[in-house]
């Protein structure tokens, strides 16, 4: 899953955050990606939408390479055994 998250972080910054389960981050990084490259796309707008995007991009591979898959604690209750115990 680690892996995916930097690859897809990789190609648009935020996917892979979403991916890994850092939703508050991924929907951050993506709002910023886009809004710098909406500057971008502007002559004078690309000193600050280039920068927003650099940051972005970088970001999202950090948060990906970082992130630490918690273990999963499972509870098995065994249904076959009778519920009042001594019979």
């Amino acid at each position: 899953m680690k892996a995916a998250a930097i690859i897809l972080n990789f190609f648009i910054p935020g996917v892979g955050s979403l991916i890994i389960g850092r939703t508050g981050a991924g929907i951050a990084q993506l709002i910023i990606y886009f809004v710098g490259l909406f500057f971008a796309l502007t002559l004078i707008g690309i000193i600050i939408g280039g920068p927003m995007m650099l940051g972005a991009w970088i970001w999202g591979l950090v948060t990906a390479a970082t992130h630490v898959e918690q273990p999963v604690q499972v509870r098995v209750v065994d249904s076959q055994q009778p519920d009042t115990p001594g019979l």
